[in-house]
């Protein structure tokens, strides 16, 4: 079940694991973290060990046709757009029709879906995106852009 929305619509998720993944991006200074942050050459910050950990990513939105649906079955994914603006496709695991090979290293596999939902991400917003929900992020909306986004992965309980 993905849920998006501003931090305050975030920060209603009641779990410890979200309250302090979200308190870390209110209380740090974002834009400090992100001058050590170019494109292709992302920053990972632990917050909580590897329970909780911030993976800071600059890049370039790509178009729908590039799009990808991503999924993970150990970490659940705050993703937190800095500045710029993004759409990301959803589905639930329901609506695959064939599963990619798992990296458990990774936490990650490139799986495809019948169908799909998008949502639109501007600066302040975010989602939070369960195992169940596979996902595309980084697509243009109107024209490629740079975006500054935050993932913060924290660990299914």
């Amino acid at each position: 079940m993905a849920i998006f929305g501003t931090l305050a619509t975030l920060s209603k998720q009641s779990s410890e694991s979200f309250k302090k993944a979200l308190s870390y991006l209110e209380k740090n200074n974002l834009d400090d973290i992100f001058e050590k942050v170019s494109i292709n050459n992302p920053l990972e910050v632990e917050i909580d060990g590897r329970s909780i950990f911030a993976i800071f990513q600059t890049y370039e939105t790509k178009t729908i046709s590039e799009a990808k649906m991503e999924g993970h079955k150990k970490y659940i994914d705050l993703q937190y757009i800095h500045k710029g603006v993004e759409q990301i496709l959803v589905a639930p695991t329901s609506r695959m029709v064939k599963e990619g090979n798992y990296d458990p290293d990774k936490d990650l596999h490139f799986s495809k879906v019948a169908d799909y939902s998008n949502f639109r991400l501007t600066a302040g917003m975010g989602c939070l995106l369960y195992p169940e929900d596979l996902h595309a992020p980084c697509i243009t909306i109107d024209a490629p852009s740079v975006v500054q986004k935050i993932v913060i992965k924290i660990a299914v309980d």
